[in-house]
């Protein structure tokens, strides 16, 4: 596998999984009242430091950043995952340091981009940016199948994981959203995690390792071995294989630690 499809790979927030009905209006609180949008816009930074840099010097720009749009009102949810466990090895390159992810309605990120490309202040923060990581910027989907929202609203860091995959031979859009939405039915309290989105690459996602991710958020590595004792003990692996065998081709999980670094309005 190439470096970008390793990139793509392990990328996560949740990975983006504290996305809530706020951005129906990003002004709002994550406890209104508001439509779920259909889906939400990612923008995936996959994100290595270069040499002679720290992370503090990286979180200070990024809270510059977070600064400059609020000022802008262009403010998105902003968080940050960095490996756990990953398919990487001994005969692979290495991951990125880690991946960050910006979420939020389209129309904030075309604003956000906008101001960011126009704006003496927004080109200033770009100019640091770039001195200190080397960044690959992506777009994509989410679509949130199923969701704890108390429990996301509560938890700034939690564990992610990503399952990659590709829609079999034969099976439509159609019948793969029937059997996520029979999934949700059959487990409607979730299966020790507080929630589950599916990520649509797109732009910049030619390289991804699949067609879509199923990404689960648990609130800590204890959950994530709640679920694996279901895997392998409850018969969950009976489920898993007949979405294995009938519906898609995945690479199967790996997980990322994610903390929430801003939240809009907050």
């Amino acid at each position: 596998m190439d470096r970008m499809k390793t990139l793509w790979r392990v990328a996560a927030a949740t990975t983006v999984l504290v996305l809530v009905p706020v951005f129906a209006d990003h002004h709002e609180s994550a406890a209104a009242e508001t439509e779920t949008p259909v889906s939400f816009n990612v923008q995936a930074q996959l994100c290595t430091l270069h040499p002679g840099k720290t992370m503090a010097q990286y979180d200070k720009m990024v809270q510059g950043y977070f600064k400059w749009a609020k000022k802008h009102d262009v403010e998105v949810l902003f968080v940050r995952q960095t490996p756990l466990f990953t398919h990487s090895n001994a005969t692979t390159e290495p991951e990125h340091e880690f991946a960050e992810f910006l979420i939020s309605n389209y129309e904030t990120s075309g604003e956000a981009w906008d101001k960011w490309l126009s704006t003496e202040d927004g080109q200033e923060l770009n100019a640091t940016w770039q001195e200190l990581a080397s960044c690959h910027v992506k777009m994509g989907a989410l679509y949130m199948q199923w969701a704890d929202q108390a429990a996301l609203d509560a938890d700034d860091n939690r564990i992610v994981t990503w399952d990659w995959c590709t829609r079999k031979e034969g099976v439509s859009s159609d019948q793969l959203k029937a059997k996520h939405d029979s999934i949700v039915a059959a487990y409607p309290e979730g299966l020790a995690n507080i929630a589950w989105a599916v990520f649509v690459p797109q732009i910049g996602g030619a390289n991804a390792p699949g067609d879509f991710a199923n990404i689960v958020a648990y609130p800590d590595v204890k959950g994530l071995m709640a679920r694996q004792k279901w895997l392998n003990e409850d018969e969950g692996w009976r489920a898993m294989r007949d979405y294995y065998t009938s519906y898609a081709n995945c690479t199967g999980p790996s997980a990322s630690v994610e903390e929430v670094l801003n939240r809009p309005g907050q």
